[in-house]
């Protein structure tokens, strides 16, 4: 396995893994999240742009794996302490390439890429209902800092 950032030669693994990722997403909250496709532009943009990248785990040339990561700064409010940080939108291992350690490779590399940039830390949003993903992040240091909440009308 080798983890590297993509290119936009890897534009249709990346869809493909997207796909993969919405639908997963969707069986644990059908009621508001469905299965689609994500625009090839928006992962173009992300890839060409200096303040994100696509973190991919590749196996054999194949795209196993990959994590959206883009450098961001806290909103404008008076009361907030200002930081540069790292926002993980996006974190995907392929169904059949689980549990063989993708996910900790991609997030180790997050981790660098943050430091190489002298952001303050990472964040990310997890779906409550995936455990998974909550575990691993979990082992990796971060901490549960608010919630989400809602109430249906």
């Amino acid at each position: 396995m080798e983890i590297k950032t993509a290119t936009l030669d890897e534009i249709p693994q990346i869809e493909r893994l997207y796909q993969e990722l919405f639908l997963e997403m969707s069986i644990l909250q059908p009621k508001y999240i469905r299965p689609a496709k994500q625009d090839a532009n928006f992962i173009r943009y992300t890839i060409i742009e200096d303040d994100s990248d696509i973190l991919i785990a590749t196996v054999e040339k194949e795209v196993v794996g990959f994590l959206l990561i883009k450098e961001t700064t806290t909103p404008p409010y008076s009361c907030l302490v200002e930081h540069k940080y790292a926002f993980i939108v996006d974190v995907i291992v392929g169904k059949s390439y689980k549990n063989q350690g993708i996910g900790s490779a991609l997030l180790e590399e997050a981790k660098k890429w943050a430091a190489y940039r002298h952001l303050d830390y990472l964040e990310l949003n997890v779906l409550t209902e995936n455990k998974g993903a909550k575990a691993l992040y979990e082992k990796h240091g971060f901490k549960d800092m608010n919630h989400t909440m809602r109430l249906e009308c």
